[in-house]
């Protein structure tokens, strides 16, 4: 019980807003197609959707076919800044194309005097007068959908990573004057007043740059409206304790979404 009220004050105290820190994103070339045979895809981490900046290094890249099968990538390609990633469309229905649950760098964060302070330097050393000392871990998803011919919902519907932007509106279907609803919730449970952070694609030439914090209301819902089409990518983040034979106490989750918006 002592370990699980120092993560709750943990998260309290460590709260990051959500534009602080690089997003993971993949990108197609194609969102939805009546006959494509491939799709090509770009994976990295980024401050600035979606200009690459460096590239992700997963374990876990795997596709979701339209069936709810898991599946591979044809081709995974790494550069330093992006990941080139190539699948086949061999069937018609919706794909989901993910970074699948990917751990990343660990860190310590110490208590001193009060305040909670993040060592995030490899070998950083602990301060003789911390009281507290716990380890942390990122995990992060990143998911696109791709349809070819008429959608389907199984591959929408599997869960992949413990922190999940569930849609309600078919992921290939959001047009302009419906919005796009969507859950969010934490090992199936929903997260109450989360907050997620919402950008376009070339929002920075906008003046001020588009982005928007957006929060679930009670049930750990969202609706979204949008005042122009475009490539949106979604984001959230959320910090628990680890689970079971994990490494660190706690892990600082991630999860994004890129989707277009048709007029």
């Amino acid at each position: 019980m002592k370990f699980r009220l120092c993560v709750a004050a943990l998260v309290a105290a460590m709260a990051i807003p959500a534009a602080s820190a690089h997003t993971s994103y993949l990108l197609p070339t194609v969102f939805t197609t009546a006959k494509g045979n491939f799709v090509t895809l770009q994976a990295s981490f980024t401050d600035d959707f979606a200009t690459p900046e460096i590239a992700v290094d997963s374990d876990d890249y795997h596709v979701v076919s339209p069936d709810g099968s898991r599946d591979e990538y044809k081709s995974i390609t790494p550069f330093r800044q992006v990941v080139i990633l190539e699948s086949p469309l061999t069937e018609e229905g919706t794909y989901r194309f993910t970074t699948g649950a990917r751990l990343g760098r660990s860190s310590k964060v110490v208590l001193v005097d009060g305040e909670w302070k993040p060592l995030f330097e490899p070998g950083a050393e602990v301060p003789e007068n911390a009281t507290k000392v716990i380890t942390s871990q990122t995990e992060t998803v990143a998911d696109v959908y791709v349809t070819k011919g008429p959608s389907t919902r199984a591959s929408v519907d599997t869960t992949i990573g413990r922190l999940a932007i569930r849609p309600d509106t078919h992921p290939n279907e959001i047009y302009l004057d419906e919005g796009f609803s969507l859950d969010v919730t934490f090992d199936g449970a929903p997260l109450v007043d989360q907050t997620l952070t919402l950008s376009r694609n070339g929002g920075d030439y906008e003046a001020p740059k588009f982005e928007q914090e957006l929060q679930t209301d009670a049930a750990g819902h969202l609706n979204i409206s949008f005042d122009k089409p475009g490539i949106y990518l979604i984001m959230t983040r959320h910090r628990a304790e680890a689970p079971a034979g994990a490494e660190t106490d706690e892990r600082s989750y991630t999860t994004s979404l890129t989707f277009e918006v048709l007029r």
